[in-house]
């Protein structure tokens, strides 16, 4: 049967929108599958597809959520579309070069889908097989939510995918506060170094044209003697100015040995986090509860720290991982869609366990922790639904009080606001999850960080020389008092290159 509907156009609503509906369940909403005929490097041949959205494409392009690889030269990249039409479906073609067929018969515009259906794509193209589960086995809620967040990844966020990522950078630039200062200090830095490496080429210069001149005259007057000595003055003042610029650029700090009797007073009391699984409750109000080790379900590792008052504490970025679904990678989708479902009327609350050298053993949820979220940027998606984006700043913290534990690290609130330039500070935790090896053998890897200027800088401790990954996320950082003894001044929060990092003061958790 011919469609007569308007000319499809890729949307939002239909792919986001739609998809969220599945999500949550769906109501009456049914699904189709796709079943490949031919094998391609995406799919193999017999494999099914559940198609979960209202709108998808099929294709070569990588926004595509039915794709295939380039070797199928008569498949455009953007080749044709099906679109939910009501309670039916139609097959609309896109591509101006590559035809369509519908069970054997070229369609001009759309046409609409009857189960077991044929696609083809091209004359002698790929076939996919158009099947429409009957009864209950075709409705979403059927599927289970960790499969419906699985397809919804993949049909409805990866083709919004740059989309996403100009949101987050949107949002980056509201909050941009603390990462724009750390562009502009490494901005800095960048000058400094040209400024370095343009006075060190003068000098060369200076000395080759020098050279020259010794070479030729030496012979010659007193005069030509006198030029030579005023140039080798030139070159002097010129690694003078070298040497001063390096003055600037780097503190001159004490080398001091590595107290292991102090570190290791502090090592029971810091935690290796590994993140257990998730409940999610949707707007609808269904529970679901999705544990780790499945691929389709994320999971991170981080570190936190068991202070003296009783109070555990990590960095917000490693309980709600959500809330920072944009990193140095682009757009995390599975941090994606549990922001927008905790941004649409559901919760998402993730579980925890937290083991240290001494074998202790705390567990616990991301709700259990006092976040600060009031400088959180929101944005509006094209369906409405809403979006926000937290910042790894002077806010990156949680903590919670946890009952059963004895003992705890000691820490300094008035010292981490007035941390002078140069001061040498230790770093413990899990960098890339190393000194994890298993729940019995538990060991903080030992890092470093130097106190690049004085005092905060946007609310942070601002270090270089910093000696810390991803996996230190969250742990402790101390300074030595007057005594030896080690004492947390702040929380590894996060860090820009491979030397400038943000230290979250101590003092901020009250």
């Amino acid at each position: 049967m011919q469609s007569t509907n308007q000319t499809y156009r890729r949307s939002v609503s239909g792919t986001v929108g739609a998809g969220m509906k599945s999500v949550l369940g769906g109501g009456g909403r049914r699904y189709y599958e796709l079943v490949h005929k031919v094998s391609s490097q995406y799919h193999k041949a017999g494999e099914t597809q559940q198609i979960i959205v209202d709108a998808i494409e099929i294709g070569r392009d990588p926004k595509c959520q039915v794709r295939f690889d380039e070797s199928f030269t008569t498949v455009s990249r953007r080749h044709a579309a099906i679109v939910r039409d009501g309670d039916n479906w139609k097959l609309v073609q896109l591509s101006q070069t590559n035809s369509t067929y519908l069970n054997g018969h070229k369609i001009q515009k759309e046409w609409y889908l009857q189960n077991g259906d044929e696609i083809q794509l091209s004359t002698n193209g790929p076939k996919l097989g158009f099947i429409v589960p009957q009864g209950d086995k075709g409705m979403v809620k059927s599927l289970g939510l960790t499969n419906r967040l699985n397809l919804f990844r993949q049909q409805a966020l990866r083709p919004y995918k740059k989309a996403l990522t100009a949101l987050a950078c949107l949002l980056v630039l509201v909050i941009g506060v603390g990462g724009y200062f750390l562009f502009e200090t490494k901005q800095e830095n960048r000058d400094l170094n040209n400024r370095i490496a343009e006075a060190q080429e003068q000098m060369a210069q200076e000395k080759q044209r020098m050279q020259e001149t010794i070479d030729n005259l030496n012979s010659q007057n007193a005069d030509l003697v006198a030029d030579a000595e005023k140039r080798a003055k030139e070159i002097s003042r010129l690694q003078q100015q070298v040497s001063d610029i390096k003055e600037q650029t780097a503190p001159t700090v004490s080398k001091k040995k590595v107290d292991n009797a102090a570190i290791d007073k502090c090592l029971p009391y810091v935690y290796y986090i590994q993140t257990m699984g998730f409940e999610i409750t949707l707007p609808n109000g269904e529970v679901s509860r999705l544990q780790c080790g499945n691929e389709d379900v994320p999971a991170w590792c981080g570190t936190g720290f068991l202070l003296a008052d009783g109070r555990f504490v990590t960095a917000r970025h490693v309980v709600e991982g959500w809330y920072f679904w944009q990193d140095g990678n682009g757009v995390n989708e599975s941090m994606a869609l549990f922001n927008y479902i905790a941004n649409n009327g559901g919760k998402v609350v993730a579980h925890f366990i937290a083991v240290s050298s001494s074998g202790s053993q705390i567990e616990f949820s991301s709700d259990m922790f006092h976040c600060d979220r009031s400088a959180d940027q929101s944005g509006v998606l094209e369906d409405g639904g809403v979006m926000s984006l937290a910042s790894p700043d002077a806010a990156d913290y949680a903590y919670c009080r946890v009952s059963g534990t004895s003992g705890g690290l000691k820490y300094d609130r008035q010292k981490c606001r007035s941390l002078e330039r140069g001061t040498n500070l230790v770093v413990l935790g899990f960098p890339l999850g190393l000194g994890a090896n298993a729940i019995d053998d538990i060991s903080p890897i030992y890092g470093s960080a130097i106190v690049a200027v004085d005092g905060l800088q946007q609310g942070s401790i601002l270090t270089t020389d910093t000696n810390y990954e991803s996996g230190n996320s969250g742990g402790p950082v101390f300074y030595t008092n007057s005594e030896g003894e080690l004492v947390v001044i702040g929380i590894v929060s996060a860090y820009a290159g491979r030397n400038i990092g943000m230290i979250v003061p101590i003092s901020v958790i009250g």
